[in-house]
Protein backbone atom coordinates (compact mmCIF):
# COMPACT_ATOMS: atom_id res chain seq x y z
CA UNK A 1 0.00 0.00 0.00
CA UNK A 2 1.40 3.39 -1.03
CA UNK A 3 -1.27 5.84 0.58
CA UNK A 4 -2.90 6.68 3.59
CA UNK A 5 -6.20 5.95 2.43
CA UNK A 6 -5.65 2.08 1.92
CA UNK A 7 -6.11 2.18 -1.56
CA UNK A 8 -4.56 -1.20 -3.11
CA UNK A 9 -1.54 -0.37 -5.31
CA UNK A 10 -3.01 -1.60 -8.60
CA UNK A 11 -5.99 0.82 -7.80
CA UNK A 12 -3.99 3.71 -7.21
CA UNK A 13 -2.09 2.72 -10.62
CA UNK A 14 -4.97 2.71 -12.53
CA UNK A 15 -6.13 6.28 -10.83
CA UNK A 16 -2.89 7.80 -11.61
CA UNK A 17 -3.32 6.47 -15.40
CA UNK A 18 -6.50 7.72 -15.95
CA UNK A 19 -6.27 11.30 -14.50
CA UNK A 20 -2.89 12.49 -16.05
CA UNK A 21 -4.44 15.84 -15.89
CA UNK A 22 -6.00 17.18 -12.92
CA UNK A 23 -9.75 16.59 -12.81
CA UNK A 24 -10.55 20.30 -12.32
CA UNK A 25 -7.83 22.56 -14.03
CA UNK A 26 -7.17 19.88 -16.54
CA UNK A 27 -2.85 21.23 -16.02
CA UNK A 28 -0.14 18.44 -16.15
CA UNK A 29 0.29 17.49 -12.70
CA UNK A 30 4.02 16.47 -11.49
CA UNK A 31 4.92 13.57 -9.08
CA UNK A 32 6.85 14.49 -6.03
CA UNK A 33 10.46 13.35 -7.51
CA UNK A 34 9.40 15.99 -10.36
CA UNK A 35 9.29 18.59 -8.19
CA UNK A 36 12.18 17.59 -5.87
CA UNK A 37 14.42 17.97 -9.15
CA UNK A 38 12.48 21.41 -9.36
CA UNK A 39 10.66 20.38 -12.76
CA UNK A 40 7.41 21.73 -11.02
CA UNK A 41 5.86 23.64 -8.69
CA UNK A 42 4.33 21.99 -5.29
CA UNK A 43 0.84 23.15 -6.65
CA UNK A 44 1.36 21.29 -9.28
CA UNK A 45 2.37 18.01 -7.55
CA UNK A 46 -0.56 15.17 -8.27
CA UNK A 47 -2.67 13.87 -4.97
CA UNK A 48 -5.50 11.46 -4.34
CA UNK A 49 -9.13 14.33 -4.00
CA UNK A 50 -12.23 12.44 -2.22
CA UNK A 51 -15.05 13.13 -3.80
CA UNK A 52 -17.67 12.92 -1.10
CA UNK A 53 -16.47 14.55 1.97
CA UNK A 54 -19.33 12.51 4.09
CA UNK A 55 -17.22 9.38 3.60
CA UNK A 56 -15.86 7.05 4.23
CA UNK A 57 -12.37 7.89 3.67
CA UNK A 58 -10.59 4.57 3.71
CA UNK A 59 -10.92 1.37 2.09
CA UNK A 60 -11.40 -0.62 5.18
CA UNK A 61 -14.14 1.28 5.72
CA UNK A 62 -15.69 0.87 2.22
CA UNK A 63 -14.62 3.70 0.31
CA UNK A 64 -15.23 3.22 -3.42
CA UNK A 65 -13.03 4.12 -5.93
CA UNK A 66 -15.56 5.83 -7.99
CA UNK A 67 -15.24 8.89 -4.87
CA UNK A 68 -11.27 9.32 -5.84
CA UNK A 69 -9.36 11.13 -8.42
CA UNK A 70 -6.57 12.56 -8.82
CA UNK A 71 -6.45 16.57 -8.94
CA UNK A 72 -3.29 18.64 -8.88
CA UNK A 73 -2.53 20.00 -5.33
CA UNK A 74 -3.66 23.34 -5.75
CA UNK A 75 -7.08 22.34 -6.55
CA UNK A 76 -7.27 20.50 -3.64
CA UNK A 77 -5.89 22.46 -1.29
CA UNK A 78 -8.37 25.45 -2.55
CA UNK A 79 -11.39 22.56 -2.20
CA UNK A 80 -10.56 21.79 1.18
CA UNK A 81 -13.99 19.95 2.77
CA UNK A 82 -15.95 22.25 0.43
CA UNK A 83 -18.69 19.85 -1.41
CA UNK A 84 -17.66 20.15 -4.85
CA UNK A 85 -21.02 22.85 -6.05
CA UNK A 86 -19.89 25.22 -3.03
CA UNK A 87 -16.49 24.92 -4.45
CA UNK A 88 -17.26 25.82 -7.68
CA UNK A 89 -19.03 29.37 -6.52
CA UNK A 90 -15.25 30.23 -5.28
CA UNK A 91 -13.12 33.35 -6.85
CA UNK A 92 -10.34 30.22 -7.15
CA UNK A 93 -12.96 27.96 -9.37
CA UNK A 94 -13.90 31.55 -10.96
CA UNK A 95 -11.01 32.61 -11.74
CA UNK A 96 -9.58 29.12 -13.43
CA UNK A 97 -13.12 28.39 -15.23
CA UNK A 98 -13.59 25.34 -13.02
CA UNK A 99 -17.53 24.20 -13.08
CA UNK A 100 -19.91 21.19 -13.38
CA UNK A 101 -19.12 21.49 -16.98
CA UNK A 102 -15.76 21.85 -17.04
CA UNK A 103 -14.15 18.98 -15.03
CA UNK A 104 -13.18 15.68 -16.10
CA UNK A 105 -15.33 12.44 -16.54
CA UNK A 106 -15.12 11.18 -13.42
CA UNK A 107 -15.94 14.04 -11.45
CA UNK A 108 -18.79 14.29 -13.78
CA UNK A 109 -19.83 10.53 -13.01
CA UNK A 110 -19.87 11.53 -9.68
CA UNK A 111 -21.96 14.65 -9.46
CA UNK A 112 -24.85 12.42 -11.88
CA UNK A 113 -24.53 9.59 -9.07
CA UNK A 114 -25.11 12.42 -6.76
CA UNK A 115 -28.37 13.37 -8.22
CA UNK A 116 -26.38 16.98 -9.71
Amino acid sequence: MSNAFGIPHRDEQELRARDKRCVYCQKLMKTFAQIKAKRGKFADQATIEHLNFDGPFYVRDGLKMGDLVICCRGCNSSRRVRKLLDWFKTDYCRNLKISAQTVAAPVKAYLRRQGR
